[in-house]
């Protein structure tokens, strides 16, 4: 009895509700009131709070239909804050007076949570979203207000409106958080800073980051909002901090939106605003995690091939994925601002140590991935039953890598003696130097190598000698040259001279 009178009360409520979204202004219907005064916002708030959810198990304690009329009844009362609030900014403040900013707030966190066993519930969401947007969209003092309260002063980390509907099982319910966020963020440094400096705030950060990274429709109307929110971050000089936040190499999305955002902004004057030494030695960082990842999957330690850490015997091949997304974005970024050699930039690659694990990366990539001279090589090194035993052909794929790190070792390189010598010390300019050869993984790698030997050796003549004596013994290691009991040596001008072997010479003397 009870439970039938309380549905014909929620009822009663729906019905003002419906009221109240059939009196919404908006473009098509001009004969209606745009402006709201506050005692029409006070009855709305007397409706949120009558049709407030009680904080119990959904799934015993309140009956589907109770719960459905409620989520319908919330829906129209936010359809009516929204359109209000889109049409008149004035609206903005007058609601919010009222309370309407914290009834919209606690609607979001109560649908999203239901939505699971409540389709009503799972709309409601969406449109409170969208309510919640319009009522702070132009407005810094709400806007301000909101993300304070909902970053610093929630009982959990994931207790926040962001959250919520970012974790929401339903796309439209993501993308309406996502204009919201974006609506606090965009072009408010104070808001930003808020995101990225807080607890709560660097978990939606991360959200956002591995959404960007794990869409790949790059026409999407979602990734476009996911990224056009991460330039916030990154325009604000904060990403360093959330990159030193990832323990592990998780980092990727983040990574994939500095790398867009290099491309896009590929002059120097434009990028060096967003570069700073913090962010380079952030970088450095996630390169010296996917070098120990790589590591441990070719070479292993006790601990990784242990029955414990791999039952299966094989790599982890998640990380080395994760891994390899890293580097694919970082290699990405380092060759667009190393390509117009900026001075302070450099200097911070250098001092960062950038460099040493690029060199790094580039001999673990040579020593485990070599090149294959010809089509027929690579045919015969595959397993006759075309399977894969090691299970690494996505290790395989680093490959790729290779041009690319000779490309930043000589963009680099080319810019000072200083940074000449540093590779030379290294043993850069010497794993340069193997890739002057064919590869059938890489038609151009020689090319590549061509192109960064010339900015390596250019005027400096400890290199250009080192070059020459790495010449003249790999001439002396050739097979031909072997067979035909010929020799390569340095001559008193420098230049690289052939002459028949000692032992041939000896045994014609006999």
């Amino acid at each position: 009895m009870e439970q039938n009178e309380s549905i014909e009360h929620v009822s009663q409520l729906r019905q003002e509700c419906a009221e109240y979204r059939q009196r919404s202004p908006h473009p098509s219907r001009p004969h209606l009131t745009a402006s709201v005064d506050l005692a029409t916002w006070l009855d709305i708030h007397r409706l949120f709070e009558s049709l407030k959810i009680s904080p119990v198990d959904v799934a015993s304690d309140v009956e589907d239909s109770l719960l459905a009329i409620q989520a319908e009844g919330l829906t129209d009362l936010c359809l009516y804050v929204r359109n209000t609030a889109a049409m008149v900014n004035s609206n903005q403040d007058v609601a919010s007076d009222a309370g309407i900013v914290d009834d919209v707030r606690r609607t979001i966190s109560d649908m999203v949570q239901r939505e699971m066993s409540c389709s009503e519930a799972m709309r409601c969401a969406t449109v409170s979203a969208q309510a919640l947007s319009n009522l702070i969209t132009g407005n810094r003092r709400l806007q301000q207000s909101l993300v304070e309260q909902e970053l610093t002063t929630s009982v959990s980390t994931i207790d926040t409106v962001f959250y919520y509907l970012l974790a929401s099982i339903s796309s439209q319910t993501n993308m309406a958080g996502l204009v919201l966020l974006l609506n606090c963020l965009r072009d408010n440094s104070k808001t930003t800073a808020l995101l990225c400096d807080t607890e709560a705030g660097r978990l939606i950060a991360n959200k956002v980051g591995v959404l960007f990274g794990d869409n790949e429709n790059d026409e999407s109307d979602t990734k476009t909002m996911l990224y056009v929110i991460l330039s916030q971050i990154i325009e604000c000089g904060k990403l360093d901090m959330l990159l030193g936040g990832e323990s592990e190499v998780l980092a990727y999305g983040y990574l994939d939106a500095l790398a867009v955002y290099c491309n896009e902004h590929s002059a120097a004057a434009e990028y060096e605003k967003v570069i700073s030494k913090d962010l380079v030695a952030a970088l450095t960082d996630v390169l010296s995690k996917s070098h120990t990842v790589l590591v441990h999957a070719w070479e292993g330690t006790a601990d990784t091939l242990s029955p414990e850490h791999d039952t299966s015997g094989n790599a982890d091949m998640d990380g080395i994925m994760d891994a390899h997304r890293c580097l694919a974005a970082i290699v990405s970024i380092l060759g667009t601002i190393t390509t117009d050699g900026s001075a302070s930039i450099i200097s911070w690659l250098l001092e960062c140590e950038t460099m040493h694990m690029v060199i790094a990366l580039l001999g673990l990539l040579n020593k485990h991935l070599p090149r294959i001279e010809t089509a027929q090589e690579r045919q015969h090194n595959l397993p006759t039953n075309g399977a894969d035993p090691d299970n690494t052909e996505s290790i395989k794929r680093l490959f790729m890598f290779k041009c690319d790190l000779i490309r930043i070792i000589g963009n680099i390189g080319h810019t000072s003696t200083a940074a000449q010598d540093l590779v030379r010390e290294l043993g850069g300019l010497s794993l340069v130097l193997d890739h002057m050869k064919i590869d059938d993984n890489h038609p151009f790698i020689k090319e590549y190598a061509i192109v960064a030997l010339k900015g390596l050796l250019h005027n400096n003549r400890a290199s250009q000698d080192f070059v020459r004596e790495m010449n003249v013994v790999e001439a002396a290691q050739n097979p031909e040259l072997a067979k035909a009991g010929l020799q390569a040596f340095v001559n008193e001008d420098g230049h690289v001279s052939v002459k028949r072997a000692a032992s041939d010479t000896k045994a014609e003397n006999h």
